[in-house]
This record gives C-alpha cells, structure tokens and sequence, in this order.
C-alpha cells in the first residue's frame, strides 16, 4: 500500500512525521520510496522482498519506552507481551519438567566426580611437583603452585 508520509507516520504509530522525515532525509527509506503525487512523496508501506515499512523504520530507530513501535499491544508487539501473567505462568515448567531437563547433565557431573581416580591423581600431582617439593606448612606462592598441579593433575585426568 503506498502511503504519503503523514500517512506513514500515523502507520507506524507516530503522532508527529518528524521521525519519517529525518530517516527519509538520512537516506534510510530509498527502498521504500514509490514516487510522488504532486508535493507529496509516497512510501510503500509493504514492498516485496522487503520487511515491512514498520518494521524497518522499528530497525532504524532506537526505541523508547514512550516508543509507538516499542508498545506492549502496538502493532509490533510480541506475543508474549500480550499474555497475562496468569497465562505466562501457565506457560512456565513445572518443577518436575526442570528436574527431567536437569537429570541428564546431574548424571554426567555424577559421572565425572566419580571417574576421578585419587592415586592415578596423586601420581600425576606428584611428577608435577618433583620429589624435592616441601611437605606443608606453604607459604602463599607454594599453595598457588600446589593449586595449579592440582588443577592440571585434574585436566589431565
């Protein structure tokens, strides 16, 4: 549908043609452009091969919260905007639909903690170290040293 530009504006839900002018003037509607009648330039406000004219113009400008564009029930709306909140929280899974999504990975960290052989873990932190490494107390540099071996003792795993 072709529309001038006050018709444009009031399209896309703006009171003022401002915002369509200074995206018309930016070059930012060219593709939408569809000539003119007499003074009046015409926008096409659904081309084929493109999004629609509010939706571009809803790309273009940064939207607000006072934003026609940006409105809970405007034309642009999400779906989920419409709802309820007695339906969003019909909509939410269950503790049980969670704990089913859950088990799976439960069941690899389950899996992972209990392949960790300690000895073949203390072998590899051992060779880390060497065997003129001191016994504790360490000092804040020797716990940091232990931490990594360990660490890499673990990734090595």
């Amino acid at each position: 549908m072709k529309l001038t530009i006050s018709e444009a504006a009031a399209h896309c839900g703006y009171k003022s043609r401002s915002v369509i002018y200074r995206l018309q003037q930016s070059g930012m509607l060219r593709d939408y452009e569809a000539g003119r009648v007499g003074r009046n330039r015409l926008l096409e406000s659904d081309p084929p091969g493109r999004c629609t004219l509010r939706d571009h113009i809803a790309a273009c400008v940064q939207l607000r919260h006072d934003s026609p564009l940006g409105q809970r029930h405007g034309p642009l709306a999400s779906p989920i905007a419409a709802l309820s909140d007695a339906e969003l929280a019909a909509a939410m899974p269950t503790d049980a639909d969670l704990a089913a999504a859950m088990a799976p990975i439960d069941r690899w960290i389950e899996g992972q903690q209990q392949e960790a052989n300690w000895s073949r873990l203390a072998e590899r932190l051992n060779a880390y170290l060497g065997p003129t490494w001191p016994g504790p107390p360490w000092d804040g540099e020797q716990a940091a040293t232990v931490a990594m071996a360990l660490s890499l003792a673990q990734e090595a795993g």
